[in-house]
């Protein structure tokens, strides 16, 4: 149960796939690389199952040490993930899936639900990209966000608690004084789970919920949030 309570000041958001719209970006790419490289429209299924292990690959690429910036990991899960479709990446490849990943748009419901909240709050972004990648995406969500926290200044990726402690540093807060809301459980839930933050899981996908990683409350959207955290 998700309790409010005076000290809170800033709301924190995981930025792909929770405010913008991350998997139809990645499938979009992943649909114009692979029919790059075969002589057939790639169906649905595959695009699907490539978007999806492009995206394990990059996180699994994350986990490791030492550090790797955005750009670095996208290009070696793009080689890896098109190997094991049997075919080679080009820099074409990778400068479609950047091009596509640049600019994301918002979900419909984000602009609305941001701007009221910032009556009552400032908003922040904690998100596993670079300043680069992101600067345009963050432009395209169209409500001033306070705060970009990316894995690039922190030099470390979620889950590691690092980032978070970045984030809180940067922002002058404490933990106590947040609220996340994230979509991915493994990169963000875990971690809220682990340090004791307050989370919101925006369950857009209809996933099945990891009960290790239990948060405060669920919406399907951003569109009940403001009525969830706004003071009485």
């Amino acid at each position: 149960m998700l309790e409010l309570d005076s000290r809170t000041e800033v709301i924190t958001f995981d930025c792909y796939g929770t405010l913008v719209q991350w998997h139809d970006a990645v499938r979009r790419a992943a649909a114009s690389i692979l029919e790059r490289h075969l002589t057939v429209k790639a169906s649905k299924e595959s695009i699907a199952s490539f978007a999806a292990r492009l995206r394990e690959i990059a996180m699994e690429h994350q986990q490791q040490s030492p550090f790797l910036e955005y750009e670095t990991v996208l290009g070696a899960s793009l080689n890896q993930a098109l190997r094991e479709t049997g075919h080679d990446a080009t820099a074409a490849d990778l400068e479609t899936l950047l091009a596509t990943l640049r600019r994301i748009e918002p979900h419909p419901d984000v602009p609305e639900a941001l701007a009221r909240l910032r009556q009552h709050y400032r908003i922040a972004v904690i998100s596993n990209t670079s300043d680069e990648l992101i600067a345009d995406t963050i432009t395209a969500i169209g409500t001033p966000i306070d705060f970009v926290i990316t894995a690039q200044q922190a030099r470390a990726y979620k889950p590691d608690h690092a980032l978070f402690r970045h984030a809180y540093a940067t922002m002058g807060v404490t933990k106590e004084e947040t609220i996340h809301v994230a979509m991915g459980q493994f990169s963000d839930l875990k971690v809220c789970q682990e340090l004791g933050i307050r989370c919101v899981w925006i369950d857009r996908e209809s996933e099945p919920l990891n009960p290790a990683w239990k948060p405060d409350a669920v919406l399907k959207d951003l569109s009940g949030l403001p009525q969830l955290l706004m003071p009485s």
